[in-house]
């Protein structure tokens, strides 16, 4: 090694760790809500609705990054607007550039980043994801930004449909869905649940989608609402594959909002009740217990049970098993048999008004 080298190697060494150091959040601490398989199905959490200074939210890119490690998101996007930049003057125009900042960053923690981008055209909003060019939407009207969406092969959908007042189908929704230039809706956007929007889903088959839309710094993982996703595989093509495929549930705090195939599949998965009850001979009570490994909650409420057994509600929190308490009458039986009991899931939505209706089975064992 050359003296001019060996006297720069300090240097570069320091270079390369400020680099690595660049790659990791500030803070360190990662809360972890893990979510099983469901079936064949992996569970991704995705927000794919996030602002930074490249338009209008108050963040630089890798801060984005920085809070979707810390709160274990696994699938992000920012999508800045196309046409809405009030801080244009201090960052550059380019519209790629939030994607290609993030990136590095959030590869490197294993986050997978979608590209994406806000089209925004007055009151209306559209994401478009997976895209190719984020330059080519600014200046276009609605219709041919959201053609443009469709000729780089985007993943589209129409963004918090009533945030100016009660949602509505208004005409140029109408004219982009006959035109097949969205595929989803925003049922759930921040805190806000669009309830006039829900049957727009079966309508039109529509892919159920929940974010964040988040603007200021930081959410706490209790406050962001997610998409979960459930993939064949962990990678971008796995979840573009989701997406098309509608296999998507909106988790908004402790609500849960899906079609009730998805999200009957994801509740079942998750809702484990024992295999067996021993009930001792002349006792009047016994305790079913139900485990939940996920880092979803669930409230059951009764909804059927045989004539001789009797039971009430239960909360099931977060990895976390929880014993229901069952009370017998004398008339329960003196043979083993299956039982089963009905609840309904009232922190779910599997249609507009109507709560998943989940059935629990397990073998009664009188002594």
């Amino acid at each position: 090694m050359n003296a001019t080298l060996h006297s720069r190697v300090p240097a570069l060494l320091g270079a390369i760790l400020f680099t690595a150091a660049g790659l990791l959040p500030a803070q360190g601490v990662r809360k972890h809500r893990p979510m099983p398989k469901v079936g064949e199905f992996h569970v991704l959490k995705a927000d794919l609705h996030m602002h930074t200074v490249f338009s209008d939210g108050h963040v630089w890119p890798t801060v984005r990054v920085t809070e979707a490690w810390r709160e274990d998101i696994d699938v992000m996007s920012i999508t800045d607007h196309d046409d809405y930049r009030p801080y244009e003057k201090d960052v550059s125009a380019n519209l790629a550039r939030p994607y290609e900042i993030a990136r590095p960053m959030a590869e490197a923690l294993g986050i997978l980043i979608v590209p994406g981008v806000e089209i925004t055209k007055g009151d209306i909003h559209f994401n478009a994801l997976f895209i190719k060019d984020h330059n080519a939407f600014r200046g276009k009207e609605l219709q041919d930004g959201l053609a443009e969406a469709k000729r780089q092969g985007a993943f589209s959908f129409w963004n918090h449909p009533g945030w100016r007042g009660k949602a509505q189908w208004w005409p140029p929704i109408a004219t982009a869905f006959s035109d097949k230039l969205f595929q989803g809706i925003e049922l759930v956007n921040g805190p806000s649940y669009y309830e006039e929007a829900h049957p727009w889903v079966g309508q039109h088959n529509l892919v159920i989608i929940a974010n964040s839309d988040i603007h200021a710094p930081s959410l706490s993982a209790e406050e962001r609402s997610l998409s979960l996703l459930l993939v064949k595989e962990r990678t971008l093509a796995g979840v573009r594959e989701a997406l098309d495929s509608g296999r998507t549930v909106a988790w908004q705090q402790k609500r849960l909002i899906g079609t009730e195939m998805v999200l009957g599949d994801l509740v079942r998965a998750y809702v484990q009740p024992a295999p067996y009850v021993r009930v001792a001979k002349g006792a009047r009570t016994a305790a079913l217990a139900l485990r939940n490994d996920s880092a979803l909650h669930f409230d059951l409420k009764t909804a059927g049970a045989p004539a001789w057994m009797q039971t009430g509600s239960v909360t099931l929190p977060p990895q976390s098993t929880t014993l229901l308490a069952l009370r017998l009458t004398p008339e329960a039986p003196a043979a083993r048999q299956r039982v089963t009991l009905r609840f309904e899931v009232s922190n779910t939505l599997a249609g507009p008004g109507q709560p998943l209706t989940l059935p629990i089975e397990f073998e009664y064992q009188p002594d």
